[in-house]
């Protein structure tokens, strides 16, 4: 047990040192970007925040906004509550040993060590934090049906809250849940009521009527009562968010063919994939097992046949999976020695492919793991407009759709123009090629890649 412990405390090392060290190494791209500024300007500065479902839930913007509090606002900042939740998911991993020994150990490596759940880790948005969340909520509710205590139902509450709030695939796992509980209770023709469920419920919408209510921000006027009573958000709620993500995930730009996430799971993921397969077999369908299955098969299942594909969704599918192999694994398997010899080949496989991709590469759009990543042609281009202003010059920054970003957040304390209409007066304006034409006066003396293929010219006026 003593060498256990410290096998635990040595990953949750390990985990920290990853989540942590140079955090802030890789520009923030476009979505962390808006995030962080949001969280600055509509949380911190100004409070005015109001839910909208095309940047997410609430949740990621106050936690946010606490660290920019706590710490001052910085990219670091930023990433970090999302980095703190992943060390949290690998902990909550961890305490599955309670139910399946080495096998819980096999996960929290895989937490640890996986090239999505590492990268989006160290990125600022939801998707680790509700992955997480969703293993502290199965490990408080597996408690809770053991013992039916009223501490741990709260716990699972509070972290089912967590998830609501945070990103709209909570209907995938809220899904999980009821399946689960479903038909669990329907193989054993059990329709009794839980006693603890009304507590559970209350402390579920107090929480997240808190957030999307802007109930935070009305604290700050002494408003907030008002407003947590109000059942305006639930209506915004569902007139904004439902209808949006429904028509994302018929069509949306993001749209992707239905192996998108199968190329991205072979090429990063195959310790959990072969994991998963191993450890199929026969099995008596406990809760756990239920739970497992319903996890695996509903998540497989919902971001396939969703049109809406993007590779941070991928860690909704291998953590379920590792998940799965977790519960089915035979105990008897994992101490045979060729089993024991392929498993550390595959961890340091998986390690020398994360350690790749989220610390040497981690801008290369030419990794399917990667998206719109951020260049370093956008820091030259801030530092390059922090160097004008500096020498009294009037600069403009033009994109007709709006695509600067993360240039606001970067430069959030400079004078800066930011506009989407053909800037008039200005010494220097950086625009991008397809709408520059329309600055008479100017020359070209300059070329920054903002983004993979999407490039900003600094103009000079003649």
């Amino acid at each position: 047990m003593a060498f256990v412990k410290k096998v635990a405390i040595v990953l949750i090392f390990i985990a920290i040192l990853t989540r942590l060290a140079f955090l802030d190494l890789r520009p923030m791209d476009h979505d962390e970007s808006v995030h962080a500024w949001i969280s600055l300007k509509n949380v911190v500065e100004n409070p005015s925040y109001r839910y909208d479902p095309a940047f997410h839930g609430p949740f990621i913007y106050f936690i946010i906004s606490t660290s920019f509090m706590l710490f001052g606002d910085s990219d670091f900042s930023a990433r970090l509550p999302v980095a703190l939740f992943s060390i949290l998911g690998i902990y909550f991993a961890l305490k599955f040993e309670r139910w399946y020994g080495k096998s819980a150990y096999i996960l929290g490596i895989f937490m640890l060590i996986s090239p999505s759940i590492l990268y989006y880790s160290r990125y600022a948005r939801d998707d680790v934090v509700v992955v997480s969340s969703f293993l502290a909520f199965a490990y408080f509710y597996f408690l809770y049906k053991e013992d039916t205590k009223l501490k741990n139902a709260l716990m699972a509450s509070l972290f089912l809250a967590i998830i609501f709030t945070s990103k709209e695939n909570w209907t995938q796992y809220f899904a999980v849940f009821l399946a689960s509980v479903l038909l669990y209770r329907l193989l054993r023709r059990d329709f009794s009521f839980d006693r603890n469920f009304i507590p559970s419920a209350v402390l579920f919408i107090f929480f997240s009527s808190f957030l999307y209510s802007s109930a935070f921000a009305y604290v700050i006027h002494f408003k907030w009562p008002e407003v947590m009573f109000s059942f305006d958000w639930i209506a915004r709620f569902f007139e904004k968010s439902l209808p949006y993500w429904l028509s994302q995930g018929v069509s949306s730009p993001h749209e992707k063919p239905i192996y998108y996430y199968s190329n991205i799971l072979l090429r990063y993921e195959f310790l959990p994939i072969a994991f998963a397969v191993a450890a199929v077999r026969k099995k008596n369908l406990g809760f756990h097992e239920i739970f497992a299955i319903c996890w695996l098969v509903l998540a497989f299942l919902f971001y396939h046949a969703m049109a809406y594909k993007t590779p941070w969704l991928v860690v909704h599918l291998a953590t379920p999976l590792c998940f799965f192999g977790m519960v089915f694994m035979r105990k008897e398997i994992l101490e045979k020695k060729e089993i024991k010899a392929v498993l550390a080949i595959g961890i340091v496989a998986t390690s020398v492919v994360s350690v790749h991709v989220v610390y040497f590469d981690y801008d290369n759009v030419g990794q399917p793991l990667i998206y719109v990543q951020t260049q370093r042609g956008a820091i030259e281009m801030a530092e390059k407009i922090k160097d004008l202003l500096n020498h009294g010059y009037r600069v403009a920054v033009y994109a007709a759709d709006g695509h600067y970003w993360p240039l606001p957040w970067i430069l959030r304390n400079e004078n800066v123009f930011f506009t989407t209409q053909c800037p008039q007066g200005y010494e220097y304006v950086f625009a991008v090629y397809r709408d520059y034409q329309c600055l008479q006066g100017y020359e070209i003396v300059a070329k920054y890649e903002l983004r993979k293929y999407w490039d900003f010219y600094e103009l000079k006026k003649l």
